[in-house]
């Protein structure tokens, strides 16, 4: 099959490599894939619009000439096809059989393509009310063709809100990458790991204040930040390390040198950091949001707690720093657990929905 998604952008974030997983995979199996973002996102695009596309074209001649693509964050393999047409019209594609919408903003496009309703599909991985207004993302909800979500909270959404059937089909992990085939090691001092990002709803803000909290009663807790944008509006503690998009293997050797990560998310549509960081045997710390209790179970393969509560995770935090016994048995447990979400089970579901 040719299969051509449609993206917002090639930046560096959890929706744009979950679907460079997929079109990797794909290409594996014989199939032709093609990603696309366009320089101009918006089907209704402003002279502002316009001028911004050509500084991107020329950002984007730049990367050629040094041979640095936007895609350069993640090893996708060279037989995917990368595409930066001006919009997303139908006339900018190349021939494809299937074609997938993901952010919301794409779907607007896809609604007046003149292939048949089959052969659209609507890949959603958040309820993106963040990226514009609630209006215009919950149009995208109510598109006729068919939808696959990544997670159970946001297929009863589709079902519950808009009386749209979903097809759900879970992300898997990498195990290729993120691993850790040895035993956690522990001492005194306890390496806690925290995600930085600019948006408000990762709660950021709420991670650093709980271990700020859990270290006035523990002072044995260090912490180790990373993220995809420079850090802007925040302090870090003193001796306080930022790692600027690690690769994918640093962010492993990352999560395996920490002894429990932190994720102080307030919404999310899967959360695929708690996810890895279990995989290289780093106990979790997580907010109840996203896909953390089809992922685990709060209390033996996870501490989960409630959004937006600082002293409730600092708790948590301070508890499992504490308990050396708990700490190696949660490691232990969660690590064992997340082996069953594979990407070859979600290929397969993801292929067979789309070929149906």
């Amino acid at each position: 099959m040719k299969i051509t998604f449609l993206l917002s952008t090639f930046g560096l974030n959890g929706g744009v490599k979950v679907v460079f997983e997929y079109a990797n995979r794909f290409v594996a199996l014989g199939h032709q894939v093609e990603v696309v973002s366009p320089l101009v996102l918006l089907k209704r695009s402003s002279i502002k619009d316009c001028f911004r596309a050509v500084l991107k074209r020329v950002l984007d001649l730049f990367r050629a000439i040094f041979n640095c693509r936007q895609t350069s964050w993640f090893p996708l393999d060279k037989r995917v096809i990368v595409s930066r047409p001006f919009n997303l019209a139908f006339k900018n594609l190349n021939q494809t059989d299937i074609v997938i919408a993901t952010a919301n903003e794409t779907v607007d496009w896809l609604v007046d393509y003149p292939i048949a309703e089959n052969k659209k599909f609507y890949f959603i991985q958040d309820y993106e009310t963040w990226s514009r207004s609630i209006v215009e993302v919950d149009k995208t909800w109510q598109t006729s063709f068919k939808k696959i979500v990544i997670s159970l909270w946001l297929q009863r959404l589709a079902q519950d809100k808009f009386n749209q059937p979903s097809e759900l089909v879970m992300n898997g992990i990498d195990l290729t990458v993120f691993n850790n085939q040895q035993p956690k090691q522990y001492n005194d001092q306890v390496k806690v790991l925290l995600m930085y990002h600019f948006l408000p709803k990762k709660g950021f803000a709420n991670g650093l204040a709980a271990f700020n909290l859990a270290k006035l009663k523990n002072p044995n807790l260090t912490l180790t930040v990373f993220g995809a944008e420079h850090i802007a509006n925040y302090t870090l503690p003193e001796g306080v390390k930022y790692y600027y998009r690690p690769q994918q293997q640093e962010l492993a050797n990352l999560y395996r040198t920490a002894d429990i990560f932190l994720w102080p998310s307030l919404i999310e549509g899967f959360g695929l950091p708690p996810m890895e960081a279990m995989a290289c045997r780093c106990a979790v710390i997580s907010t109840d949001t996203g896909a953390i209790r089809e992922l685990s179970d709060n209390g033996r393969t996870a501490i989960i707690v409630p959004p937006n509560n600082v002293e409730t995770m600092a708790k948590a935090l301070l508890d499992l720093s504490l308990n050396c016994q708990k700490l190696s048995q949660l490691s232990s447990d969660s690590y064992l657990n997340i082996q069953k979400f594979n990407w070859d089970e979600a290929v397969k579901k993801f292929l067979t929905i789309i070929s149906g």
